[in-house]
């Protein structure tokens, strides 16, 4: 991969890992950084209104894996208390 083309890599889809690149078609972000590629944003219920560049319905996002969500400031992760 040329270094041009890995800058213009903005991470992986969450649910299918396919690279997704910056400007490259139009994926969902969401949480910390995260994203969906357009395919499976779509495959799971969401509408993107390409004139007006925007996700005119999000897509479902439960089932992905609690980190993929990244971490809220107002979650607190809980120890397991023994005894």
């Amino acid at each position: 991969m040329e270094p041009e083309e890995r800058d213009a890599e903005a991470g992986s889809c969450a649910l299918c890992g396919a690279p997704v690149v910056a400007g490259a078609g139009r994926a969902y972000a969401f949480g910390a950084g995260n994203l969906l590629c357009g395919s499976c944003a779509v495959d799971r219920g969401g509408a993107y209104d390409a004139e007006r560049d925007v996700w005119e319905r999000a897509p479902d996002l439960s089932g992905l894996p609690d980190e993929a969500y990244g971490a809220s400031p107002h979650e607190v992760r809980r120890g397991r208390r023994h005894g």
